[in-house]
């Protein structure tokens, strides 16, 4: 019997609303992608920062054998770099949280991939989150982008594949680059599709067995199964 691994999708609400935008979602394409290949996992937790993701991960990992999570996105970081409230996690410690992360994935032999910080809409981010920003939590384009910063030079050193939204947003963006993000923070249809584009690019680069083209189905295609069925 035929076992499918897993592509594991790891990180805070941005991972967590990855099936939700039309007319395209990044989840929903990823799994096209990936029919009969891989199965996605998707494990996104909104408003869950690098700190609380260890332990998150801890049971992920104790739910699946080794080698049945093939690949796995992370994606922390927006949280993280508050100004205030409790998801704040100081520099120095996400990124040995985020160091943690994928030590624990290789541990395993799952081959990770960092998904950079992308932009943010401050203004419109805080006229949507008047709640929020009376209780402190702060977002700003300077401290997202330290965060973000720390984090590609931390995939070059661990050798890690880094899907730069950053750059990807600005340049694809350019002047309707608002247009990528719902609220400020979170991403539109668009945003997720430029995610699922440069997260392929950096698998067919990084990773080249598990580009979905490169992988074989699971099962014959109908047209090669035998009438008895014998051959599956």
């Amino acid at each position: 019997m035929s076992k499918y691994q897993k592509f594991l999708l790891f990180g805070d609400s941005i991972t967590e609303f990855a099936y939700t935008t039309q007319p395209f979602s990044l989840g929903g394409a990823l799994s096209a992608a990936y029919t009969r290949k891989l199965d996605i996992l998707h494990r996104g937790y909104s408003g869950y920062t690098s700190r609380w993701g260890i332990k998150i991960l801890e049971d992920i990992l104790e739910e699946h054998e080794d080698n049945d999570i093939a690949i796995a996105t992370i994606y922390f970081g927006a949280n993280d770099s508050c100004l205030g409230g409790p998801q704040v996690v100081p520099l120095n410690e996400y990124i040995e949280n985020m160091k943690l992360l994928i030590y624990m994935l290789r541990k395993h032999n799952i081959k990770p991939i960092f998904i950079g910080l992308a932009l943010f809409n401050r203004e419109l981010w805080e006229t949507i989150k008047v709640e929020e920003i009376k209780l402190g939590h702060i977002r700003t384009v300077d401290n997202l982008q330290v965060y973000n910063n720390s984090l590609k030079q931390l995939a070059k050193t661990e050798n890690v594949p880094f899907v730069d939204l950053h750059k990807a947003f600005t340049e694809i963006g350019g002047e309707s680059w608002k247009d990528l993000l719902l609220d400020g923070l979170h991403f539109s249809s668009k945003g997720y599709e430029i995610w699922y584009n440069e997260l392929l690019a950096a698998i067919k680069e990084n990773y080249p067995e598990y580009y979905p083209d490169n992988m074989k189905t699971m099962y014959p295609l109908w047209r090669d199964v035998k009438a008895d069925g014998s051959n599956i």
